[in-house]
């Protein structure tokens, strides 16, 4: 791996290990502030008794949810100033899983009914049913959490440093497995002889190469031992035989 990648490899692992100390350096006094901002018996439009009705006034282009603690419970009705009925919806399946927090922190308040109005102007809710409804603001409520310093920093580096400390070492990993495979370079040395080995090489092959030139003489002179050494052994027999034959002759044979 290169050095440059090394570099900030390490720079990135020091970034994300910084935000995920910052994250729980602030955990605990940002989750106090999100349910201090959408707890729902202190931020709420309106609150009323089965029964009751209420007038509030709403901004166009702003989503409000009805919440109770059943979702069992639809009665509910909204209408202008001329009495005209505002439809509103059933939260779907995603939205009824965002469940609002009371004053300690648990997730009690069921989102029932969400309406949103084409004008500013006043209205007048009605609660038709037997329990006690609350009417949000979601847009007041998202806007005082995000205006609010300490969580923000915690929500940001929560996002950020996880995901980078993820990606640092999956890349160091990576990194780490690629090095022992990289092909391993045969390096060849080859010693560089002084000009006095390369004489001595040079004259103990030309004089290994150089015939002796009293070999062949020396050939021929064992040749010719070998033939007068083989006559002398003939002569010899030739004058043992004819000693033989004068034995012979003289014994009247």
């Amino acid at each position: 791996m290169k050095e440059g990648a090394k570099l900030w490899l390490k720079r990135l692992t020091g970034v994300s290990i910084v935000l995920i100390l910052i994250f729980v350096g602030t955990y605990s006094e940002s989750t106090d502030r999100i349910i201090q901002r959408m707890n729902v018996e202190e931020n709420n439009l309106l609150q009323l008794e089965g029964g009751e009705n209420g007038i509030v006034e709403l901004d166009k282009v702003r989503l409000y949810t009805v919440v109770r603690l059943s979702d069992n419970e639809l009665d509910v009705k909204l209408t202008n100033e001329n009495g005209e009925e505002i439809n509103g919806y059933e939260p779907n399946s995603f939205e009824k899983l965002n469940k609002k927090p009371n004053s300690d922190g648990d997730m009690v308040y069921f989102p029932v009914m969400i309406f949103e109005v084409s004008e500013n102007s006043e209205y007048n809710l009605i609660n038709e049913g037997n329990t006690t409804l609350w009417l949000i603001d979601d847009f007041e409520i998202q806007s005082g959490l995000f205006s609010d310093n300490i969580i923000m920093l915690s929500m940001i580096s929560c996002c950020l440093g996880f995901p980078l400390g993820l990606f640092t070492l999956i890349m160091g990993l990576f990194f780490w497995l690629r090095k022992d495979k990289h092909p391993q370079k045969l390096i060849i040395r080859e010693e560089i002889m002084t000009t006095d080995e390369v004489f001595k090489k040079y004259n103990s092959t030309t004089e290994k190469s150089v015939p002796d030139p009293f070999l062949e003489i020396e050939e021929s002179l064992s040749g010719e031992e070998i033939i007068s050494e083989k006559a002398e052994n003939l002569k010899q027999k030739d004058i043992e035989q004819g000693s033989e034959n004068w034995k012979n002759w003289d014994d009247g044979e």
